[in-house]
């Protein structure tokens, strides 16, 4: 594209535009993956967002949304070169309507940012995750990010009443509201949540909210081994308590954790942890929750329990990712299996890394079964990473897949994961996807290169 020109055009009508400095919008948090924007646009509105999307409809020109860059599967990688279209001065929550218990955002608002506001209306926006001080919402729409209250609250997805998006071309579609049935119609916002920004461009979501717990404890459970924390998360979720979240974590991952933030949690010598978490609006009750957890737990083969000083522990569960993308290299799987092959699939990771020479560390949500498996490399040397990481990752997809599973739960399939598909997908699946991308975007320029194997 003549970037002089679009920028010019678009600079006319008020719209940010950047011609320098544009390397960081190359990049997310996967590693090793860049490629370069030709220009960035940063709308402030939906009308200047329709402006953008119209003049490259018009043009031929590739659009590749963004929100904070905290993504994992390069879904916001200019691959296409052309206009990254980030998202981050939209960041507006527009209404927090208490009554009706709804959160009305621009898809710039980082996630805690609405927590604490949430917070003030006596309300919880119930996803949460690790990267919540600096991930955007749009970015958790556009992969129906889950975290870790996914097993009481379900994931992003459930949590949207209704979205405001703007097609290639620049119409502008709205779908769903402030309701709490609404059957007219086919339910576009389910379509657009999780499509990874290649259908349309979310300017606005409704989200639904739900009240504030004023109780919550969390215990941290250790265990001598990876395998049984993960059996014991299963036995302990099938008694029906009703937690907020239920973490797993390898103490190697811990470990990382640990040693970035200078902390030290308890029971250093345990081989795996689990954070067992439950709210409620009663305290008696609450308490009475977390010690029958607590000894159901101990049941299940932990060998200390103890009510853990909550800020502590969820700052080191937190901090994994973090620690983890400061180590020399790291290849991240974000795997999803129905919860009673979890132990299998840890079992499988750890097989994988063994045979390939390679080490890999485990945690995740464990009530769910999503299971982070993390390859990684302690030592720029080490000579046996570049051979064995991607036999290494190709292990565990295919075990992840063949035990029921998906290749991706809440990272999206982006660029990382685009050629992994078919393992899952059989192919009149993956062309009824395909199908539905043409019909939206026929000349195939909104996030192009991403989910589909073909491009």
């Amino acid at each position: 594209m003549d970037r002089k020109a679009v920028a010019e055009h678009l600079r006319a009508l008020g719209i940010e535009c950047l011609t320098e400095g544009l390397e960081p919008y190359g990049r997310d948090e996967t590693m090793d993956l860049f490629a370069a924007p030709e220009l960035v646009v940063r709308p402030r509105s939906t009308p200047e967002v329709q402006e953008v999307l119209r003049l490259a409809e018009r043009d031929g020109i590739p659009v590749t949304p963004r929100g904070g860059g905290t993504g994992k599967a390069g879904g916001c990688i200019p691959v296409r070169g052309g206009i990254v279209l980030s998202l981050e001065r939209m960041n507006r929550i527009r209404e927090i309507d208490a009554s009706n218990r709804f959160a009305v955002v621009e898809p710039g608002v980082v996630l805690w940012t609405l927590h604490e506001e949430c917070r003030k209306h006596g309300l919880l926006y119930p996803v949460d995750m690790s990267s919540g001080g600096s991930c955007e919402l749009g970015g958790n729409l556009a992969c129906d990010g889950g975290g870790e209250r996914a097993v009481k609250y379900g994931t992003t997805r459930a949590q949207v009443a209704g979205v405001e998006a703007v097609l290639m071309g620049g119409e502008v579609i709205r779908t769903g509201g402030k309701l709490r049935k609404n059957a007219a119609g086919y339910a576009l916002h389910h379509l657009i949540v999780g499509s990874e920004g290649t259908l349309a461009v979310i300017t606005e979501a409704t989200l639904r909210l739900v009240p504030l717990p004023p109780f919550r404890k969390t215990l941290l459970a250790a265990f001598a081994s990876l395998d049984r924390a993960a059996h014991a998360a299963l036995e302990v979720e099938a008694k029906g308590f009703p937690l907020s979240a239920i973490e797993l974590v390898e103490r190697a991952a811990a470990d990382l954790a640990q040693r970035m933030l200078g902390v030290v949690l308890p029971h250093p010598g345990a081989g795996a942890y689990l954070l067992a978490e439950v709210e409620g609006f009663q305290g008696g009750r609450t308490e009475e929750e977390i010690e029958a957890v607590g000894s159901a737990l101990l049941e299940s083969g932990a060998e200390e329990v103890d009510v853990a000083p909550r800020e502590k522990v969820w700052a080191v569960r937190h901090a994994i990712a973090e620690a983890i993308k400061k180590l020399p290299g790291y290849s991240a799987v974000d795997t999803v299996v129905p919860r009673t092959r979890m132990p299998e699939l840890i079992r499988r990771a750890h097989a994988a890394a063994k045979a390939n020479g390679i080490e890999v560390v485990c945690f995740g949500h464990a009530g769910d079964g999503n299971i982070h498996v993390d390859f990684i490399r302690r030592e720029a040397s080490d000579p046996r990473w570049d051979p064995g990481i991607g036999p290494a990752v190709r292990a565990v997809l295919e075990a992840t897949v063949a035990l029921g599973g998906s290749v991706t739960a809440e990272h999206g399939v982006g660029l990382l994961r685009r050629d992994d598909l078919p393992l899952q997908l059989d192919p009149a699946t993956l062309a009824a996807m395909a199908a539905l991308k043409r019909a939206w975007d026929p000349k195939g320029l909104l996030n192009p290169g991403k989910i589909w194997p073909q491009g």
